[in-house]
């Protein structure tokens, strides 16, 4: 008796942590061609190479805690998926990171970081690093006083990838492709 409640309390445990983290539906490496067979091409973007899916986090982790206010953009180089971002849309009273639901979710997930005795009020960045698995928590003051609140996902190999991307875009290595649909 005492060992099937020991094996049902086990289940459960597993199953709530199972449970705890998103299924982003694409895995980091995935190629762009199974985002565009289930939604179309995706919108221009500024970088060229590069592509971005921005989705609600209410359409793809329906009851997570992130229904409202956090978006979920899949970024893409080179037709490849290098990084997942959690995004919160603050108004200019910041009422999404106030909720601090961004914060929770990534603790709960990616586990505990110090925020001090007021998480309202943690402004810096936790870079959790499990295995080939590579997460930022940032919460930063931006412009016009909206905090940039981010969940950003990615692996050492694939990170890096982006910020070449990045860089030689921004030294001039990579000519701009505006106003054309890639």
């Amino acid at each position: 008796m005492f060992l099937r409640f020991k094996i049902i309390l086990i289940s459960i445990l597993i199953s709530a942590v199972a449970h705890a983290k998103c299924n982003v539906k694409y895995d980091i490496g995935d190629n762009l061609s199974k985002m565009e067979k289930e939604y179309g091409p995706p919108p221009p973007y500024r970088y060229p190479g590069m592509n971005i899916y921005p989705f609600f986090a209410k359409d793809i982790c329906p009851g997570e805690g992130l229904d409202e206010g956090i978006m979920i953009e899949y970024r893409f180089v080179n037709k490849t998926l290098v990084a997942i971002n959690f995004v919160a849309l603050n108004d200019e009273n910041n009422n999404i990171s106030k909720k601090l639901t961004l914060m929770k979710y990534t603790k709960k997930v990616y586990g505990d970081f110090d925020t001090s005795q007021n998480p309202d009020s943690f402004t810096g960045f936790h870079i959790f690093e499990k295995s080939d698995e590579f997460v930022v928590y940032q919460r930063f003051l931006g412009e016009e006083n909206k905090i940039d609140e981010q969940l950003y996902l990615s692996t050492k190999k694939y990170d890096q990838i982006l910020a070449e991307h990045i860089n030689n875009f921004e030294l001039g290595k990579i000519e701009e492709e505006l106003d054309q649909s890639q």
